[in-house]
């Protein structure tokens, strides 16, 4: 069985991806094929903002006073993907969690 590694990929057997998996004969009728190429464009340019909405989001609540329900509400993301992102940059609670108890870092 032949084995192409994908651009990028280390040689290995835990970085080979199987040739025979990745082939087919399908090929997407004109408004699918339209569609998938939109999805692609679109996907590919959200990838290419993800770094300025982190950078920029950390900026608005350390500065701004931002919090991560205005966020979550102007992006349409998950409130928990601003938490995560502020506990990482040392960015303090507003106000105490309201489920679950907060890690005692005194041990």
């Amino acid at each position: 069985m032949e084995v192409q590694l994908y651009e990028g990929a280390e040689a290995g057997p835990r970085h080979a991806i199987i040739d025979v998996m990745a082939r087919s004969s399908y090929e997407p009728t004109g408004d699918a094929a339209e569609l998938f190429t939109k999805v692609k464009a679109a996907r590919d340019a959200l990838k290419s903002l993800s770094e300025a909405l982190h950078e920029t989001a950390i900026q608005e609540m350390r500065e701004h006073g931002a919090t991560v329900g205005d966020l979550s509400r102007l992006t349409g993301y998950d409130p928990e993907k601003y938490r995560r992102w502020a506990r990482a940059a040392g960015i303090e609670r507003r106000r105490p969690p309201t489920r679950g108890q907060l890690s005692d870092s005194s041990d």
